[in-house]
């Protein structure tokens, strides 16, 4: 009897380690065997002023199957010729997609002028959800139809977090980087300005359609290119210690967000101080998130002098923004900069409050004479 327990008990910790096994290392099927997803077709779409914000392009397309229910990732894509570009993502077997959005995908993703007419087709591909173990699988193109667009204007969204103490009624906004392109991108110093911030070392924000709390968009609605630290309230973050400057990239076709640190301190340098080579300090940018913009101190400055901005006193510039070549049509009186761009020339001699525009794309200079 004891030979028969001992045998029983043996092969029920052999069924259940087994069991365990199965459990704790689920695999997918053989990849040959994966049923891509089959999109639906697609009618013509015409956009306008009027429809851009109110009508929406509905792609749909029957389930990928990758032999386990797992939970997969579809993204819509748009092409034309050799060129493709995302459309949108979803984790549904639909997406739908704002005309204004659409129309911005086809002109700066695919390369059509506004108010073109111009065919293209679609497809969906299917991936593993937070996997990258397994490649896409992509339904077959959609046979064509016609895009026609329109000369869109930029849209906009806002940050708010605590580098401006939270508060949402100021908060500042931030540009497309080209009407249409969904991509929102600004510069700030992420200082955390209230008085116990949530942790050490970390700045704590959302990005918002408005200046309200309706809608909100934290680590739970944007995936974050880095790591972000957990929090209760849904925000996003980001660390500070290697720099309170960052450059925030906003994908709201993809539901994207990454980062780009640029240092601690932005100066204005010239021939006011002669390029910093005596030893004179730059004119500090102060970050002003009640206007979205960087200012300095007034400035005395002669006619015919120099000026450029540089990063952290760096004698060897090696990120700084100069003349871009272009006058801004969005700031009145501005100079559109370009990284590494030439000396910005001042015309007058006065004194002038320098102040920078990088909630937009090209950066802005104006000078503001006093």
């Amino acid at each position: 009897m004891k030979l028969f327990k001992s045998i029983m008990t043996l092969a029920t910790a052999a069924l259940f380690a087994a069991c365990q096994t199965e459990i704790d290392t689920p695999q997918i099927g053989n990849t040959a065997d994966f049923v891509a997803p089959v999109l639906g077709s697609c009618s013509d779409v015409i956009v306008n002023a009027d429809n851009a914000d109110s009508e929406n392009v509905i792609f749909s397309w029957t389930p990928a199957d990758f032999g386990l229910p797992v939970q997969v990732l579809y993204q819509v894509y748009l092409v034309r010729g050799d060129v493709e570009a995302l459309a949108g993502a979803t984790n549904s077997t639909s997406i739908a997609i704002p005309k204004g959005d659409l129309n911005g995908v086809v002109i700066n993703g695919l390369g059509v002028s506004a108010n073109e007419t111009a065919e293209v087709t679609a497809y969906v591909s299917a991936t593993v959800a937070n996997s990258t173990k397994y490649e896409a699988i992509k339904s077959e193109q959609s046979a064509p139809f016609s895009v026609s667009t329109y000369a869109a204007p930029l849209k906009w969204l806002y940050l708010v977090g605590e580098f401006n103490n939270w508060a949402i009624e100021t908060a500042p906004i931030f540009w497309e980087t080209a009407a249409g392109t969904n991509i929102y991108e600004c510069m700030v110093d992420f200082t955390p300005t209230n008085e116990a911030p949530t942790k050490a070392g970390h700045s704590f924000f959302k990005i918002t359609p408005q200046q309200g709390w309706n809608e909100s968009y934290g680590k739970n609605e944007l995936s974050a290119a880095w790591a972000v630290e957990e929090n209760n309230d849904g925000n996003l973050s980001l660390p500070t210690t290697d720099g309170v400057i960052n450059q925030i990239s906003v994908n709201m076709s993809s539901m994207t967000i990454n980062k780009k640190i640029i240092g601690n301190q932005l100066g204005l340098v010239g021939t006011f101080n002669n390029w910093g080579n005596d030893g004179d300090p730059d004119a500090i940018f102060a970050y002003d998130a009640l206007t979205s913009t960087w200012k300095t101190d007034p400035i005395a400055l002669s006619a015919n002098a120099e000026i450029k901005i540089r990063l952290d006193n760096d004698p060897k510039y090696a990120i700084n923004w100069g003349d871009g070549g272009k006058t801004s049509t969005a700031v009145a009186g501005g100079i559109e900069l370009a990284e590494g761009g030439g000396n910005i020339a001042v015309a007058e001699a006065g004194t002038y409050v320098v102040v920078l525009h990088a909630n937009r794309t090209p950066y802005v200079l104006e000078l503001q004479k006093q």
